[in-house]
């Protein structure tokens, strides 16, 4: 895995803008860009499910047995000491990908971050050259054909290929037009916490290649089957979902909406059987036009943070309950059992061992 795949995946990983996107962050996107997905960091971590995100990251992070971590290798313990002592909901803030469809397309990861060249460093991805192109300073990998890193003034930082990073730099003190279409999209949906849009034929990550895991290939099925795709999602303060989903054909449009008639009604099911108030889907929406589905989803903060709280409450109830059936190990006494056929018996003279008869 290249190094640029390693920092989308933990970009992706982080227990993850109210206004339009970052306009001095989309000035680096290439202007024949297809494709431009955005992550404002720092909105999501203010809201009640990022809140609950942080809470279980940070828990998931003390609770980590040690012994897990030592039988890593002595490099990954200390890359992964390192990552745990970065705080990525502060230290990353907002987060734009673009690029083409191609496999052989610019693609640009563009991330606000107060991290800097020495904690990068220390992370002992980059060690090949240092350069500097247009009084911008960027790492190099030794490896060839992985990304590059560079840091812009305002805490922009850079990761791609070395042609498209420097082709980005040369684009910082310019306005860059996208094309109408995709420009369009993102005007729509940039507005978003998380949003995507593309336009021309969406290709599916795992699409063409040999897959093992059956949820894995389900997934990838699934995604065969679309077009393209724009939306956006909110998490605060109501949680909100916006989609436009293109599939491949209106067959495939057809079954994708009657999948989402089935999960909506089981889910919505489960929780009567479960005795819940409501599932959660109460306001979502869908409409199936041609090869077109456009799905919306409405759930209210105060719904949000009830069903937080009772997952709480009911972590925290299996913790207890685990702490109560836990037996507790017997004190250490430090003396030998007793030889077969006895047993041991304190007495004011002492210990004492008595022969035990067995039953005939």
């Amino acid at each position: 895995m290249t190094l640029g795949c390693k920092l989308l995946a933990l970009a992706a990983g982080l227990p993850i803008l109210g206004a339009a996107a970052d306009p001095e962050m989309m000035n680096l996107v290439m202007p024949d860009a297809s494709m431009v997905m955005g992550v404002n960091i720092a909105r999501i971590m203010a809201s009640p499910i990022g809140s609950a995100i942080a809470e279980a990251m940070h828990q998931g992070i003390a609770k980590q047995p040690k012994a897990e971590l030592a039988k890593a290798k002595p490099e990954l313990q200390e890359q992964i000491a390192l990552l745990t002592n970065i705080d990525w909901s502060r230290d990353v803030r907002d987060i734009l990908i673009a690029g083409g469809n191609g496999k052989s397309s610019p693609a640009l990861m563009i991330v606000r971050s107060s991290l800097d060249p020495a904690r990068i460093r220390a992370l002992r991805a980059f060690t090949g050259d240092t350069v500097e192109y247009e009084g911008v300073l960027i790492l190099a990998s030794s490896k060839p054909g992985n990304a590059v890193i560079a840091f812009l003034d305002n805490g922009i930082v850079l990761i791609g290929q070395m042609s498209d990073v420097k082709s980005a730099i040369g684009r910082r003190s310019q306005h860059t037009a996208l094309p109408a279409a995709l420009a369009a999209q993102v005007a729509k949906y940039s507005r978003y916490d998380i949003w995507s849009t593309a336009t021309g034929t969406f290709t599916a990550p795992l699409q063409g290649r040999a897959v093992e895991n059956p949820a894995a290939e389900q997934v990838s099925q699934y995604l065969a089957k679309i077009a393209a795709f724009n939306g956006g999602l909110r998490l605060s303060p109501d949680f909100e979902l916006s989609a436009d989903i293109e599939a491949s054909t209106e067959k495939a449009a057809a079954e994708m909406a009657e999948g989402l008639r089935w999960l909506t009604s089981t889910v919505k099911s489960q929780a009567k059987n479960a005795g819940k108030g409501g599932s959660g889907l109460e306001g979502l929406k869908y409409e199936l036009n041609g090869k077109r589905i456009l799905l919306s989803l409405r759930v209210p903060e105060e719904q949000i943070r009830a069903g937080l709280q009772q997952m709480r409450a009911v972590q925290q109830g299996q913790t207890e309950a685990a702490r109560q059936t836990t037996p507790l190990a017997a004190p250490a006494s430090g003396t030998p059992p007793p030889p077969a056929g006895t047993i041991r018996v304190q007495s004011s003279e002492g210990t004492v061992l008595i022969p035990v008869e067995k039953q005939q």
